[in-house]
């Protein structure tokens, strides 16, 4: 018999069945119709029940066969302790929820690598520093004349970027009553070039656009273009007015990218030229971020930048003869440092890394007092089963056969707590989020659920199914 045919029967044991008595009932006419006597015919044959389980075997995938019967004599001792199971998949469907929620937010906003070309290699340049006060101080700010002086220390074992905090803007497809609010954000234009990054229609931005700035272009995030205008092709080409100055769209960036600041999704991207910070030499508009090239040392490239930061600021308060030379010291001494940026940088991560890290355990926490619960309820229930467990094992069930049974039974409930914990999470995970709404900028964050966050819900499953096992 095909292996096919094997694992089909597996599934139709009432067929399989009826076939196989229908075949011994065949051989005892058969040999009555040749004259022997039917008990011993019967008895030459041998037992029924043993010919019926070894024609089955020979029928159907004797392990599969097994596993499928465990699983239905767990789905009705689940269906008869109605409440009990009820109580335990909704304890741990909750506090599964709840971990799987909090996970989804922490690989949003700190984990998740930036949907571009080598995040690894994708540093956020900081300085730390004292203020008034004297306490350590770090800050992310940048201006243009520092930003240029680094970027040629950096040589070529190192890209700098220059990006604009994003914010909110006003903008208008054509007269002022009907100005919509978006992201925006200026950045420098080899960006999209140094990420790797391809255009879904039009043109990216390139150093062309950041050498004449006169020419003022933009590029549009994905989802911006979907929800705006539907995807129209016809969109390369349109101008909005950000201020003072009229935009003119060149492209679209791919699907997936929507800036580098995790809790804010950018709809639209200007050259950082066009800022009119620019011509302020000393105004701290921006942050920067280094891309380390192939084969360089994030260490030389960092003191480069320090040996650039110090030359710069040395130069900045030559002459301040009004200025304490502790504050000179402190300006001239500040540090630079490089911290990986593979998921990148923003504000949110810096105001809701403590509370998240508080939610995280928190929620860790609940799952470890569900699951306490939980097994608790499993020993007495196992207690409670000690005959069943003795009179299999008097017919001759092994010690691997009652494990498996076991098994079975606590992965269903796993399943089912998992399958509760997946949707609450669903549900809760944004309406987290949608709790974070400054008036001037709400949170945004995209909360998918692929593969990292499937895995996450596998590990929790096998982690319950151990400590139940455990408890039994």
């Amino acid at each position: 018999m095909s292996l096919l045919s094997r694992l089909l029967n597996v599934f139709r044991s009432d067929r399989v069945a009826a076939e196989l008595d229908e075949e011994l009932h065949s051989h005892l006419e058969e040999a009555a119709a040749q004259g022997r006597d039917p008990l011993e015919a019967r008895r030459a044959l041998g037992s029924p029940l043993r010919l019926r389980e070894e024609s089955r075997d020979a029928r159907v995938i004797a392990w599969l066969d097994s596993l499928r019967s465990d699983l239905v004599f767990a789905w009705r001792q689940l269906a008869k302790r109605k409440v009990t199971s009820l109580a335990a998949i909704l304890s741990l469907g909750l506090a599964i929820g709840a971990c799987l929620s909090a996970f989804r937010i922490i690989d949003a906003l700190f984990l998740r690598p930036l949907p571009i070309a080598h995040p690894e290699r994708l540093y956020a340049l900081t300085f730390l520093g004292v203020d008034e006060n004297g306490k350590p101080q770090i800050s992310d700010g940048c201006n243009y004349p520092l930003f240029r002086q680094m970027s040629v220390a950096a040589g070529d074992e190192a890209d700098l970027l220059a990006i604009q905090y994003s914010s909110p803007w006003g903008v208008t497809y054509g007269s002022d009553q009907d100005m919509e609010r978006v992201h925006g954000q200026m950045v420098y234009a080899r960006m999209f070039a140094m990420f790797g990054l391809r255009p879904a229609i039009g043109r990216l931005l390139t150093a062309d656009d950041d050498a004449a700035p006169s020419r003022a272009y933009a590029v549009l995030s994905f989802d911006y273009w979907t929800r705006r205008f539907g995807r129209d092709p016809k969109v390369i080409g349109r101008t909005f007015r950000h201020d003072r100055d009229l935009y003119t769209i060149v492209g679209v960036a791919q699907k997936g990218f929507t800036g580098v600041e995790p809790g804010t999704l950018n709809d639209i991207f200007v050259p950082a030229m066009m800022s009119p910070w620019v011509a302020k030499p000393y105004a701290n508009w921006f942050r920067t971020l280094v891309l380390i090239k192939p084969g360089a040392a994030v260490e030389r490239v960092r003191d480069k930048i320090q040996v650039a930061v110090r030359t710069f600021f040395q130069e900045r308060v030559k002459g301040s003869r009004d200025i304490p030379k502790e504050v000179i010291d402190a300006i001239v001494n500040r540090k630079a440092l490089l911290e990986p940026a593979h998921s990148s940088v923003s504000g949110m991560q810096r105001d809701y890394r403590q509370a998240l890290l508080s939610l995280a355990i928190l929620v860790a926490l609940v799952l470890l007092i569900a699951c306490a619960n939980v097994a608790n309820l499993m020993t007495a229930q196992a207690a409670a089963r000690a005959p069943e467990m003795a009179l299999r094992v008097s017919i001759g069930a092994g010690p691997l056969r009652l494990a498996q049974l076991v098994l079975v039974e606590t992965a269903l409930l796993a399943i089912f707590a998992t399958t509760v914990g997946a949707a609450f999470a669903w549900w809760s995970a944004p309406f987290v989020v949608a709790r974070i709404n400054p008036p001037d900028s709400p949170a945004r964050l995209i909360l998918p659920a692929d593969w990292r966050v499937l895995g996450f819900a596998f590990v929790l499953s096998l982690v319950l199914l151990g400590h139940k096992v455990s408890a039994l």
